[in-house]
């Protein structure tokens, strides 16, 4: 079990390396296709792929918490309560919190910002090029897009971390 255990978390941490890899393809891809989409186009895709960055990273997030806390549990009927503070940290003892500064939390928040924040850049650098661009349909939409990507990853991340809190309080009678 802790195999597989630590298995889940590998799976998780690859998840959140070959997102990042994609994410950076993606900016280059869209970079290089701008001309083609045009600048409105490139920051809808922009923008939606960094909150699915973000959605993808809270649930990675879940999976690596989750199996923390089941290995943790696994060690307490091994070790002796003296090993903690000796051997292992007392906080391996007591379940994972979903909210940490922990690099699953910081992407969270790091790809819509990234997403965003490219998408307006690229707006503004192709304002004089095309004046058109920046009409207010184009920065409603731009707005309305951030603004509802961000209602949604935000719920799902409320999720997430709700489906831990009730994971942590059903094992918990379980295990007690």
């Amino acid at each position: 079990m802790d195999d597989a255990f630590w298995n889940n978390i590998s799976r998780a941490e690859n998840l959140t390396w070959t997102m990042i890899a994609v994410y950076g393809a993606l900016i280059a891809g869209v970079g290089l296709a701008e001309q083609t989409i045009t600048a409105i186009g490139a920051a809808f895709v922009l923008i939606v792929f960094g909150y699915v960055g973000s959605c993808l990273s809270a649930s990675s997030n879940l999976w690596y918490r989750r199996n923390l806390t089941l290995i943790g549990r696994i060690e307490t009927q091994f070790l002796n309560e003296n090993d903690y503070g000796f051997l292992l940290p007392p906080s391996y003892k007591k379940p994972r919190r979903f909210w940490t500064a922990d690099y699953w939390t910081l992407l969270m928040f790091t790809y819509p910002s990234v997403s965003v924040g490219l998408s307006a850049a690229m707006l503004v650098a192709d304002a004089p090029k095309d004046p058109m661009i920046v009409t207010i349909n184009a920065v409603f939409s731009i707005i309305t897009v951030a603004v509802l990507g961000f209602g949604v990853t935000a719920s799902y991340v409320s999720i997430q971390n709700h489906n831990y809190a009730k994971f942590l309080a059903e094992s918990g009678k379980q295990s007690a």
